[in-house]
């Protein structure tokens, strides 16, 4: 069965895509409707819909990002294709910044002011990358991880499941797709 992978935004559409180069994922790209991971989050998008169509078998979706409260509307012409059982939710709450927030060590830090900042404003305030401040932009996050450091981005995946300690029972963790 062929994975749609689905996420939030472009940040977290190129995290995947170096997962992917990297190899560091439970599939590859071949495994992928369309060979490569959507920053959408319904299935309304028509480029997925024609993907899906042409395909024209059941399919596993993987849905990745850290607002998972919205239920995923399953048009009336993919029914047949895409069902609730096959829908998985692989959560990075609070925020994607938490993973540049562990690889830098600032954990602790962070936690004397979740209260009252996000992980974005926090990395925003206190996260550089050869000089240059972070600025939510998938650019930086290729320059901070990109083919050199793709290992730290692994480990700072891994770390997140530990440091997180738990998601709603249906949330499974990106950790949760990397190879065994």
């Amino acid at each position: 069965m062929r994975i749609l992978l689905m996420c939030e935004g472009q940040n977290e559409a190129m995290l995947l895509n170096l997962l992917l180069d990297n190899n560091a994922l439970s599939f590859a790209r071949d495994d992928l409707i369309g060979r490569r991971p959507y920053p959408v989050r319904q299935l309304i998008n028509p480029t997925i819909k024609s993907e899906l169509k042409h395909y024209n078998k059941p399919v596993k979706v993987f849905r990745v990002g850290d607002k998972q409260n919205d239920k995923l509307v399953i048009p009336r012409d993919l029914k047949n294709i895409v069902t609730n059982d096959n829908i998985y939710k692989y959560c990075t709450k609070p925020e994607l910044e938490m993973l540049l927030i562990i690889n830098e060590g600032l954990e602790k830090e962070y936690e004397k002011v979740k209260k009252i900042e996000s992980p974005k404003v926090f990395a925003k305030e206190h996260i550089k990358y050869n000089g240059i401040k972070y600025d939510q932009s998938s650019l930086f996050l290729q320059m901070y991880y990109g083919d050199k450091n793709v290992q730290n981005l692994i480990n700072n995946i891994k770390r997140y499941k530990t440091y997180k300690k738990q998601h709603e029972k249906d949330e499974l963790y990106l950790a949760d797709l990397l190879k065994k």
